[in-house]
Order: structure tokens, then sequence, then C-alpha cells
């Protein structure tokens, strides 16, 4: 009997122990499928905040950009029309107030080199034996052939703030404008975004491994691809030697996982995290529940059918949250009985302005929208979002949406849709979803374009010029409105023929477009009338800058068949001021005035409408 029974338990003994080895390896191929779904779900956040902030980094880098190109243009100008040196100096003076207070704090100054005389717009006094042109922003910008040169960033030892130089040949090919800016916003973007961990760092570097900027503030300046054999040394070689966007690094024993994003050609934006701060919490957990297992076999076995099955449903989940994140960014599931709400998909930026917790979902809801969104957008979503009416638009239809532009200048789709009804037939629950559809709509748009584009001169037509200007005025934008056409053009179709007349017309169109700006609307009303709107400006000063570079362009205008006649426009400019509440007709007609008023004159003329009589 004992025999027996012991053959029975051994037998038993057998099976456990192989039930127990086959358990663990089970066991151990679920959690590592779970650590490495999880891996690549931080992975992916670790690339996607780095690529936020090389965006937000380039932003700051093309504002300053823009500023170098409109400077240069403007001083081009003055050199041509053969201005002094006194007026160009004055000139860099007023640009330098004017950048500092348009941009940003970090904007430190204009100057450059012009007709071989050093100008500067801080009233800086070089030194003795300065040479302006063995300068690296001159010799830069000479390279550089007439592109702007980001000269490579320094570190200003008395202040202790990176610098940069921003420099830009002029036309002439021997004078140079310069900007010299202040890299702290770069460096402040990049302390938001290090990571929480020791070991972790996050650092901007440049084209030639200078770092710009440094978590750890010391190491800016630092060139990483001089210090041979150095942590950051490693990190650079790795950067400019690989094109993928996350790879890792070993040093001192240590490994590390490096996010990097671009920043516009030249430099990179960098996350460094040390793999036991981004993965050592996953491995802890992993091993301490599976040896807790080991000694509980019958509670391992029933964890591990839980496990089995949750994991399951997790992945089922998180194929059908993939699928939903793809297409929307924000969802969450708003209880409008018990006024509480609770995540689908969400990110931190959201997360971290939800101070009420679970409830107030309506309120909540309200207030993180009034933050995320453009101020132009928040009239149609402060209505949208107006729940006491969300009933009855809900009443014959599942779901009701608006289109926004959100604080990032990217056009989403808020969406509300019925999860299910109370009794009364009154909504219970819904969801509320926000879709990013900037692509949708920038080929939407680009159908509306199509629509309202003059088809021989390419810029909008009346209808679509129109229709942009009434919305801009809505909208409380205010701005230069200019109309203009052009002088004795029917006697260039009576004796030239309509075909040099069409080439008149779009050689007026071509001015307009290289005259205002991106963001300005200009169109074809019909005939030789043209319009344009510049939003933004509010006075005759920066009008007329606009303008003299439109009459200039015009000046410039040589067709063939006309031989020695030139094109002259009559202009009639008025001005919708932030208080105005008038119509878009009744503007047409102030700045209809003022053309009437240059058809007096010869030549190209503007007049400008105050109110009064001419």
């Amino acid at each position: 009997m004992i025999d027996g029974f012991t053959g029975i338990s051994k037998k038993y003994f057998r099976i456990f122990i192989l039930s127990v080895i086959i358990f663990s390896i089970l066991l151990c191929i679920n959690f590592y499928a779970l650590f490495s779904s999880m891996k690549q779900n931080i992975i992916a956040s670790g690339e996607h905040d780095v690529i936020k902030s090389a965006t937000e980094t380039n932003y700051f880098l093309l504002e300053n950009i823009d500023a170098i190109k409109l400077a240069s243009y403007s001083i081009e100008k003055m050199m041509d029309d053969g201005e002094s040196s006194e007026a160009i100096e004055a000139y860099l003076n007023e640009q330098t107030d004017v950048f500092k207070n348009a941009l940003n704090d970090d904007f430190a100054g204009a100057y450059g080199v012009f007709d071989g005389v050093y100008l500067d717009g801080i009233g800086w006094e070089p030194e003795d034996g300065y040479v302006p042109e063995e300068r690296k922003w001159f010799t830069d910008a000479i390279e550089a052939d007439g592109e702007v040169a980001l000269v490579s960033p320094y570190l200003d030892k008395l202040t202790g703030t990176m610098m940069m130089s921003i420099s830009k040949m002029l036309k002439d090919g021997r004078s140079v404008v310069s900007i010299d800016v202040s890299l702290d916003t770069i460096q402040n973007i990049t302390e938001e975004r290090v990571p929480d961990g020791k070991g972790n760092y996050a650092l901007v570097l440049d084209k030639d491994g200078t770092v710009v900027a440094h978590s750890a503030a010391s190491k800016r300046g630092e060139s990483y691809l001089k210090g041979n054999g150095t942590f950051g040394n490693i990190v650079a070689e790795k950067l400019f030697a690989t094109e993928d966007n996350h790879f890792e690094v070993q040093y001192n024993g240590v490994r590390y996982m490096v996010f990097s994003g671009k920043i516009g050609t030249e430099w990179y934006a960098l996350t460094v995290m040390n793999e036991n701060s981004l993965y050592g919490p996953l491995k802890i957990i992993y091993f301490i529940f599976f040896f807790v297992m080991i000694f509980f076999l019958g509670a391992l076995t029933a964890l591990f059918l839980r496990l089995n099955k949750r994991r399951a449903e997790t992945d089922n989940l998180n194929t059908q949250l993939k699928s939903i994140s793809a297409i929307y960014a924000v969802a969450y599931l708003l209880d409008l009985n018990t006024d509480t709400f609770e995540e689908i998909i969400s990110n931190d930026r959201i997360r971290a302005l939800l101070i009420n917790g679970q409830t107030h979902a309506m309120d909540t809801l309200k207030l993180v929208m009034d933050m995320n969104i453009a101020e132009i957008s928040k009239r149609n979503i402060a209505s949208f979002l107006d729940f006491s009416t969300l009933d009855e638009r809900l009443s014959t239809s599942v779901t009701v949406a608006q289109e926004f532009l959100n604080s990032d200048n990217r056009w989403c789709r808020g969406r509300f849709i019925v999860v299910d009804k109370n009794s009364d037939d009154t909504l219970r629950r819904v969801m509320w979803m926000v879709e990013v559809i900037d692509e949708e709509k920038r080929q939407r748009d680009n159908l509306q374009m199509l629509s309202e584009t003059d088809r021989m001169t390419g810029i909008l037509n009346r209808g679509g010029g129109e229709a942009k200007i009434r919305e801009m005025l809505d909208s409380g934008r205010s701005g230069m409105f200019c109309l203009m056409d052009a002088d004795k053009f029917k006697s260039i179709n009576d004796n030239f023929g309509h075909g040099v007349g069409d080439k008149v017309l779009i050689a007026i169109a071509d001015c307009l477009k290289k005259s205002f700006r991106d963001n300005d609307i200009v169109m074809r009303l019909g005939g030789d009338e043209f319009a344009a709107y510049a939003p933004t400006v509010l006075n005759e000063k920066v009008g007329q800058q606009i303008i003299d570079r439109f009459f200039d362009n015009i000046d410039k205008i040589e067709i063939p068949e006309l031989g020695d006649r030139k094109i002259c426009i009559s202009m009639g400019v008025a001005f919708y001021h932030p208080n105005d509440e008038y119509s878009f007709d009744e503007l047409y007609k102030h700045a209809d005035h003022g053309t009437y008023n240059s058809k007096k004159h010869e030549g190209n003329y503007v007049s400008y409408y105050t109110g009064e009589e001419y």
C-alpha cells in the first residue's frame, strides 16, 4: 500500500513539477509579450515628445529667419534707392526695437556691413582692430551665397547665455546683414522635456556637434564631436552615423536609449534615457510577480488564466484603440446624469488641465477646450459645447461635429456621439472625441482654392477673395484694404490686342504676390481691377512700405510688345480698425474713393481714405 501510494504521489509530483515548468514558461512568454508591448509604447512616447520639442524649437528659429529676410529685403531697397549709411543705421535701430517687441526677448540686435561700412543697430562701437569681414557671421553669410546662414552658436561666458548669429548676404554680394539672438527659449524648451529619473538628459545639437541647449546647463557650448571617448561624443557620433530616430548607446556599462528629432535640416533635438530608468520598474514588477506566483501555485494558475484572458482583451482593446487613436487624438466618455467623465484616449497636456478630477465634466470640457483652441475658433466651440442644447441637436442624429483651429494652428474636428439614453429619451452618456483633420482640410481647401482662383492670373477671384476678407472682418481681424486698377488699360487692348492685355494682367498679379505677405489676401476683381487685404497693417507708415514695394515691382514690368510704355496703377487704401463695425461693402466704398482720387494723378499713385473729402 505504501509503495502504491508512493508511486501515485511520485506520479502526481512529476505532473505537478511538469505543470510548474510549463506554467512558468507560459507565464514568462505572457509577461514578455506584455513587457514588449509596454516597451514599444514607451519608445513611441519618447519619439513623440522629442519630435514635439524639435517642432517648437524649429518654430523659434523660423521666426528669426523670417526677421532676417525682412530686414535684408528692406535694406536692399534702401541701398537701391541710394539711402545714406545714417539712414540704414537708423533703420537697424528701429528694427531692433520692432523685432524685440514683435518676436521675443531673445532678440539681441541687428547689425551688418553695407558697402564696406559696419553699422550697428544697438549703438555698439567696434574696438580697434575689429575687422567685420573676418568675423564668422560675415564669412558664413558670404559662403551661403544669398541663403540665410545659421552661424554656429557660442556660449557667452560673461552672461552664461548661448548666443547665435543669423546672417544673410545682400544681392550686391559684399554686404551682409546679421542679427544676434539668445537661445534661452530653446534652453527652456529643452529643460521642460527632460524625463524624470537619474541619468536622463535632454539636449539640442547643431550640425557641428555643438551643444546648443542641455538640461544640464553647464554642458552648453561643448563640442561633442571633439570630446573623444566621452559620453557626449559617443552619442553625437552615433547620431550622425545613423538615420534612425532612436538608437542605443553604452557607456561605463550602462545602456541608454536615445530619441532624436530633426530641427530644420541641420540641428537635432535629443532625449537620452537611462534604460534602468526607462525599463527598470517594468523588470522589477515582472520578476517579483513571477517568483511570488511560484510559491502559490493554485493562485498562480488562476491568475495565469485571468492574465491570459486579460492579455487577449488588452490586445483586442489596444487594436481597437490604435484604430481609433489613428483617427482621434482625444476621446472621453461623458456621463451627463452624474456630470462625470472617463478617459478613453488623451495626452499629457490635456491630462494636466483636468484639475477637477473625474467630476464636473461639462465645466472641465469647456475649460480644456478654451485653453487649447485658437482665438478665432472660440466663439463657434463655445456654442457647440452648450450642453443645454445637446439633447435637441442629437434628437434625430447619433452624432454632431464642429471643426476648429487648435492652439497649435492645426485643424481639428470635435464630435459628440450618442452612447445611450435615459428612459425618457434624454441623453445619458455621450462620447466626446477630437480628430486631427489638418491633411483632410488641406485637401478640401485645395479644391476650394481651385474654385476661388482666377484662372488667368492664379490669384483669388472676386468671390473667393471677398469671402475670405468678409470672414476676417467678422472675426475682428483689422487691416489695410487696397483697391487698384491699371490706368488706360483699354487702350492697351485696343492698340496691342487682348493677348498683350492678358500679359499685363498676369504681370500685375505677379507683382501683388511678390509685394504682399504670404498671409495677405490678393485677388482679381475682374477686368483690370485688383484688390488686396493686409491684416494687422493699421497705419500709413507700415502700409506705405508694402505699397512702395508693389509700385517698385510694377515699374520693373517688361512686356516686349509694349516697348517703352510703362504700366501705371491707381490705388485707393482704407483701414479697418479694431473698433470698426461696418461691412465689407462700406470698406470697399472707402477704398474706391481713394482709387477715384488717384486717377487724377499721373503714374503710380495711392490715396488713403481718411473719412474726409479729397
